[in-house]
């Protein structure tokens, strides 16, 4: 049977071979050449206009290509009951609320970018019609005392430094105007009389420049524009002034009036520096960020690069806002664009407390809004919900497959359901009826899987939990161990006590068995090991006490075999004692010893067994020299056998530890896992494998 998928990545194949999914194909690539092109360099204009266009084809073929789409498997993406109830429940309360939310969201943007920018102008007018004062009173004053200009103009800059620390002022001489040609006049008769000498013509002295104020944006203009001696009303607007090297432009607001003689022009400019900028903070609660010109006014861009790149959570946080400019040279106008930070709650900050009812009446206005916007959401929640009522006219169909479903879920495997369709509802009907005379039998399986897989990890937690995380640490002693489950759990054991601040016990077992019960043994074996190591410091006489413990509680087929061996790092004495567990072997000097002492396992409950099982045990004690090497090992590694039956063996392993000696215990420990499992190859392991290896290092090489 065709699965719906392939049927979609046939049509979809085909739908790429007619003419808009070729052009989509071929808009795509373009687009994406153009753009690598892009990264490397700059589209020239006629590469912008082709990469418009093809923009355009390639979102008229997909378009095109989603309507091909949709007309030809409208039927099969409507077939399935989940994209009816999907697209019913879109059309009844998303696409609603989702145009509500577009419209108040464009709304309330339109709102905050009006309002923001109108506070910036007015702080900024406020600022431009200081200026403006400044060069008509100035230009009034000089007019009327000419001579007095430098004067004036130094006490017009004191008097607002405080507010404009950047405040220049500068009185530029202008040129006196041409003198109109007269007009002939007939000559009268002349009387002839002694000439008087001629005096000679007196010219006024020249009006130098004069200065005030730091002036440290651009220099003082020296000479006034041509097309400014025919402006009348004088000069107001911003103007672009950049530093020699920088990138960015300083916007300048600057006043020029002449004065009533037309003999000087009053010059006033204020940058938009930090503290004009925090003067239309405080006054409009908007901070003012990059400014850009246009190129009318003397500026190197498009005032549209200044519209910050925001998205739709901090869309109500920047905004620009535009004023007029115009080059001082040629007196062509554009605009300047101011970024600006101004956050919408400072904004209604500022609104509210300027506002004719006052902040309370504002705030209340909000919370108002508030109310009915969380009204808006329950009458939109009441349509959702009766939108869902009208829904279940189209899932009544699946009312008895829910029925059976139900009976089958509390046993009745028997039951079959009845949908008398022909749409995905009837198929999956007969199915379910083919599915459920096998549910039984599957069932039993999974639970008798489940049983088993439960058990092997309830013991597998419990093992895991018997085992130390690490090894002791003493001065001048390496200890490394090695656990290796031949299955989920093993049976094999071992643990390490501290004794005392130099001395500590170090014990490994073997339980007969695995799985849980071995698993819950050890559980047994660790607490009395807990118990007994801290009151008996003799292996024999721990072990002797463990025997009888277990011995009441261990079946007949159960034993423990274990070696217990007690380090005391102070006398430098190693005593050990073997219940029916592996040998011990120690390397000594580079010459290996298997030491076994006498004993039977722990547990056995055979009559007489306690009493013997005292009489054989023996108890080992031997000094400890530095270089020396014990290691405590189960018969998962002496045991290992190849694909050919051969077993390691105990020399083996003799061999393999004392040739590495010289190695510390985890160095040891490696050598041995990997010759053991280079000997066993590709056998399957029949047993756990666990290991202990002390090395008792030289303080010279420690």
């Amino acid at each position: 049977m065709e699965t719906s998928g392939s049927s979609f990545a046939r049509d979809a194949r085909s739908i790429v071979r007619t003419l808009p999914g070729r052009l989509f194909v071929l808009s795509t690539g373009i687009l994406l050449a153009l753009f690598a092109i892009k990264q490397i360099v700059e589209l020239p204009e006629i590469g912008e206009v082709f990469r418009k266009v093809v923009s355009l084809a390639w979102f008229v073929s997909a378009v095109w290509l989603a309507v091909i789409f949709v007309s030809r498997n409208s039927g099969r993406l409507l077939w399935r009951v989940r994209e009816k109830l999907i697209l019913s429940y879109v059309f009844l309360g998303f696409v609603p609320v989702l145009l509500v939310v577009s419209l108040t969201f464009v709304s309330g943007l339109v709102a905050y970018q009006n309002v923001a920018g109108y506070m910036f102008h007015e702080g900024f007018t406020d600022i431009a019609d200081d200026v403006q004062q400044i060069a008509e009173t100035s230009a009034s004053e000089i007019g009327r005392t000419p001579a007095g200009a430098l004067e004036t103009i130094n006490r017009k800059y004191l008097t607002y430094a405080t507010r404009y620390p950047m405040l220049s002022v500068a009185v530029v001489p202008l040129p006196p105007p041409a003198k109109p040609e007269l007009s002939p006049v007939p000559a009268a008769p002349v009387t002839l009389r002694p000439s008087a000498p001629a005096k000679p013509e007196v010219k006024p002295p020249p009006v130098p420049l004069v200065t005030a104020g730091p002036w440290r944006h651009l220099a003082a203009p020296s000479e006034v524009p041509g097309w400014l001696r025919s402006a009348p009303s004088g000069f107001r607007a911003v103007i672009g002034v950049q530093q020699a090297g920088a990138t960015e432009w300083t916007v300048v607001i600057r006043s020029a009036v002449q004065t009533r003689d037309e003999s000087r022009l009053i010059v006033v400019d204020l940058p938009v520096d930090a503290d004009i900028a925090a003067v239309i903070e405080a006054r409009t609660k908007e901070r003012i960020g990059p400014a850009s010109l246009d190129k009318e006014c003397g500026g190197s861009s498009d005032t549209q690069s200044a519209s910050p790149q925001v998205g739709m959570f901090s869309a109500f946080q920047y905004t620009v806002a535009m004023v007029e400019c115009r080059d001082w040279r040629t007196g062509d106008s554009g605009r300047a664009a101011f970024s600006l930070d101004a956050p919408l709650g400072r904004l209604w900050s500022k609104v509210a407390a300027n506002n004719s009812f006052g902040k309370d009446d504002a705030n209340r206005l909000v919370i108002l809004l508030v109310a009915l916007a969380l009204l808006f959401l329950v009458i939109q929640g009441a349509a959702v919900f009766f939108g869902a009522l009208l829904a279940r006219t189209i899932t009544f169909a699946i009312h008895e497959l829910f029925t059976g479903t139900e009976r089958v879920q509390v046993g009745d495997f028997a039951h079959r359901i009845k949908v008398n369709s022909g749409d995905q509802l009837g198929e999956l009907a007969r199915s379910f009826n083919r599915m459920s005379a096998a549910m039984e039998h599957a069932l039993h399986v999974q639970r008798e899987k489940q049983r088993l897989d439960d058990e092997l990890r309830i013991a597998r937690e419990i093992q895991q939990s018997l085992l130390p995380a690490s090894p002791p640490v003493f001065p001048f002693v390496s200890i490394a161990d090695l656990c290796e489950p031949a299955r989920e759990v093993g049976g094999d054991y071992y643990d390490f006590f501290t004794l005392g601040p130099r001395q500590f016990g170090v014990m490994i077992a073997d339980v007969s068995g695995k799985g849980t019960s071995a698993a819950l043994y050890m559980a047994e074996l660790k607490g009395l090991m807990l118990s007994l190591s801290a009151r008996e410091q003799s292996p024999r006489d721990l072990m002797i006490e463990a025997n009888r413990l277990l011995s009441a509680h261990l079946d007949n087929r159960s034993f423990i075999t274990m070696t217990y061996m007690v380090i005391d790092l102070d006398a430098r004495t190693m005593t050990c004692a073997r219940a029916g567990h592996t040998p011990l072997l120690i390397v000594s000097g580079g010459q290996s010893e298997v030491v076994i002492p006498s004993g039977m396992v722990l547990g056995l409950r055979l009559p007489g067994a306690a009493e013997r099982f005292s009489q054989v045990l023996e108890e080992h004690t031997r000094a400890i020299r530095p270089g020396d090497v014990f290691v405590l090992y189960t018969d998962g590694i002496s045991e290992a056998t190849d694909i050919n039956g051969e077993l390691f063996g105990d020399a083996a392993l003799a061999r393999v530890v004392a040739s590495h000696h010289a190695l510390d215990a985890p160095g040891i420990r490696e050598r041995v896992v990997r010759e053991v499992r280079s000997f066993v190859g590709d056998a399957e392991p029949h047993d756990d494998m666990t290991m202990i290896v002390v090395k008792f290092e030289e303080p010279e090489a420690a």
